[in-house]
């Protein structure tokens, strides 16, 4: 969905140094998807600080203004970000790999990307620390042809549209790739290559990737990345997706 009406892009800001980054990404997004951007910050109970954020908002939509991206809207809301999050329209929400309590521990994810994830079925952005022009995109699916929320939203927005695109499919040995790998071809009508790699996890066979080619964004559904049932997505292992610093884009 785009144009007037449609839900924003919604930035949800925090006191970390993933917060710029967090308001470029989501203008990114918000021009490619016909949408407006919302930076949005939600003070959740005992926060101390509150009293700041008008003014902490209204510095990165001024950034984000010099950039040339349109005026966002600007709001504080309290309560758990998780609560805010399931209650609020978007088209996408952003937010950064880690959080304020989070965001030096190159060991971890941040603590609340669970939760967003498990309450809103609307894609997801992991921004990385810093915002890097996004020409290439790595869209990641699996062996399950029933699996194309990734593909999907790459095709109907036609922002993206001038990305050049690479379609990975993730397929364990046991499993033949064949099926989505003609379903990515016959869906993106020769706009991307497609190629399998062999790997028990997704996150594998994406590092196997990024070591020989180059990817500025991943897209990557739900659907595959939790196929595995690993439980949550805080530890960040050794050639896996999240080691890289490329922003993931969960749909």
């Amino acid at each position: 969905m785009s144009g007037e009406g449609a839900p924003p892009v919604v930035a949800l800001v925090d006191r970390s140094n993933y917060r710029t980054s967090v308001g470029i990404h989501a203008a990114w997004l918000a021009e490619r998807m016909g949408v407006s951007l919302e930076l949005l910050h939600v003070c959740e109970p005992g926060q101390d600080g509150g009293a700041e954020w008008p003014g902490l908002l209204a510095d990165l939509a001024a950034h984000l203004a010099d950039q040339g991206a349109p005026a966002p809207v600007q709001r504080l809301l309290e309560g758990g970000l998780a609560d805010v999050v399931a209650k609020t329209p978007a088209a996408l929400f952003v937010m950064g790999k880690r959080g304020a309590d989070s965001q030096d521990d190159r060991k971890v994810l941040g603590g609340q990307i669970d939760a967003v994830l498990s309450v809103t079925r609307v894609p997801v952005c992991l921004a990385s620390r810093v915002f890097l022009p996004i020409e290439r995109a790595l869209v990641v699916t699996d062996g399950d042809p029933r699996r194309r929320a990734a593909l999907d939203l790459v095709m109907d927005h036609k922002g993206f549209a001038n990305l050049q695109l690479e379609v990975l499919v993730a397929a364990k040995a046991s499993d033949d790739p064949g099926e989505k790998l003609a379903l990515a071809r016959q869906a993106l009508d020769g706009r991307a290559k497609a190629f399998a790699i062999s790997a028990e996890r997704p996150g594998a066979a994406v590092w196997d990737y990024l070591q020989t080619r180059q990817a500025d964004l991943i897209v990557i559904s739900r659907a595959v990345l939790l196929a595995g049932g690993t439980g949550p997505l805080r530890a960040i292992t050794p050639a896996g997706l999240w080691n890289a610093r490329t922003p993931v884009l969960v749909c």
